[in-house]
């Protein structure tokens, strides 16, 4: 592994002809607050259908982010995925990976 890249992930859209992702590379462990900026980010990158089939995904990844900071944040490897359950047999979501190191630590104040 590179040194400087220590902690590595993404958080993506995918499903319903979309694959756009957020990822992160970096020496220390991704925060709460950086992480939100990644998913506020992805959103901010689809457009309005996209985003459309995806509002509970995001409330659902912005609350486990939240969660997992109160708890100490998360060690790779991690795979999570965040599908619209409103929507029957449906394909789109939200995943997050964090491939290696350490993600969603708490904010320092």
């Amino acid at each position: 592994m590179e040194r400087g890249t220590a902690h590595r992930g993404r958080v993506q859209a995918q499903g319903g002809g979309v694959e756009k992702s957020c990822p992160w590379a970096q020496k220390t462990p991704l925060t709460r607050d950086e992480g939100q900026q990644k998913v506020d980010t992805l959103e901010g990158g689809l457009t309005s259908k996209e985003k459309e089939g995806r509002e509970e995904a995001f409330r659902q990844v912005r609350d486990y982010i939240d969660r997992v900071a109160r708890a100490g944040g998360v060690d790779a490897p991690v795979s999570k995925t965040f599908p619209n359950r409103s929507r029957e047999r449906s394909n789109i979501r939200l995943d997050i990976e964090v491939i290696t190191g350490r993600a969603f630590v708490p904010d320092s104040k």
